[in-house]
């Protein structure tokens, strides 16, 4: 099962990289839009494999797409050293916006997501 955490996070961050390279290639920005977007999606795809794979006969799937894949995908880390980043840069107002829209987007993005989810499983 190790294997395959570490198989799908190699993946997940591999995702992550390449959604990163084609969003900061198209919108260049001192704004780090790229890690807000790739952490909204993983809150999109969590909140689905919460909802569609958490009940799972076999549980493995569930991981192996949550810890596995998508803690592989996003990235709190980097959104917070991006903050800092901005600050230090003296971005003052770049700084504020992306530190409350890298912790607030998400979460709203995980509660609209799961109730989405909800009522089309039904």
């Amino acid at each position: 099962m190790l294997l395959l955490v570490s198989a799908c996070g190699g993946a997940g961050a591999v995702a992550r990289f390449v959604l990163d390279t084609l969003i900061k290639r198209a919108w260049p920005s001192v704004f780090p839009r790229s890690t807000l977007t790739i952490n909204v999606l993983a809150s999109f795809f969590f909140a689905a494999a919460l909802v569609f794979l958490r009940n799972l006969p076999i549980f493995a799937v569930y991981t192996l797409v949550t810890t596995g894949f998508l803690g592989g995908f996003s990235t709190f880390s980097t959104a917070m050293n991006e903050v800092v980043t901005l600050a230090r840069g003296a971005h003052w107002r770049e700084c504020c916006t992306y530190a409350v829209l890298s912790v607030g987007l998400p979460v709203l993005t995980m509660l609209l997501s799961i109730m989405l989810f909800v009522s089309v499983r039904g």
